[in-house]
């Protein structure tokens, strides 16, 4: 039996890190031709996870993660190329660095929406500490 690909139920995407205007993956947004649509923050905590920074959702009221909100054109393919600038691995997810969720973002004008995330993972991201140690 082969399984049918998750359904694809935003074509928003918020990035916090590197993928922002101005770092250095911003290239491959830019390349797959998202567009910016705007400022906006997620309810989440960041953490400094060596060259880069990975956030992970807090039930915190009022600890916010401040990012871009784009819109990706022909999102399976968009997000089979974030994917990979992300290092997930929708196969082995438990393993990857970050993974691909939606949440909840919210807009300047306090409008919510659904949007795609690249979330730290919290075990990969433990191993990967003590591995260092």
């Amino acid at each position: 039996m082969v399984e049918s690909p998750p359904q694809l139920d935003t074509d928003l995407l918020f990035v916090y890190g590197s993928l922002r205007r101005g770092f250095p993956l911003h290239h491959h947004l830019r390349r797959m031709g998202a567009e910016f649509v705007a400022a906006g923050q997620v309810q989440a905590k960041l953490f400094a996870s060596g060259k880069f920074p990975g956030a992970r959702k807090s039930a915190k009221r009022g600890k916010t993660v401040k990012g871009e909100v784009y819109r990706l054109h022909r999102v399976a393919n968009a997000l089979k190329v974030l994917d990979q600038v992300e290092g997930f691995s929708p196969r082995t997810p438990q393993k990857s660095l970050f993974q691909r969720a939606m949440t909840e973002i919210i807009l300047p004008n306090r409008r919510r929406r659904v949007a795609w995330i690249y979330w730290l993972n919290e075990r990969a991201s433990a191993r990967a500490q003590r591995a260092t140690r």
